[in-house]
């Protein structure tokens, strides 16, 4: 069961990523006037270079997991019980950035 969850959390994180840069790639495209469309698919693969150069930094750092961690927040910032974790590996902040900048190469060689 841990398999479905952390793909569709992968999914969802995936999903946002390229959404907030796609956002970005747009703004760029109408800020800097001319050819709107090939600014826009230029900005696309430059957002997914950075992403994947995102992902070639250390899993590990600056506490890990536990900053994305929503229930070690909870614990910390609100002053709640240790919460309980489902079994199973954890995603990665690398599978994100790496499947974020794949997508977005695509959708800029695509467009």
């Amino acid at each position: 069961m841990w398999v479905v969850r952390e793909l569709l959390r992968l999914v969802g994180r995936i999903t946002i990523a390229v959404l907030i840069a796609v956002a970005i790639a747009e703004i760029r495209a109408l800020l800097s006037g001319g050819d709107t469309f090939r600014t826009f698919r230029i900005a696309l693969m430059l957002l997914g270079c950075l992403m994947l150069l995102l992902a070639a930094g250390p899993g590990a750092s600056l506490g890990g997991r536990r900053v994305n961690d929503l229930g070690w927040w909870l614990t910390q910032s609100l002053g709640f019980g240790r919460l309980q974790h489902a079994p199973g590996p954890k995603l990665t902040a690398t599978a994100t950035f790496v499947g974020s900048g794949v997508v977005l190469l695509a959708l800029g060689a695509v467009l």
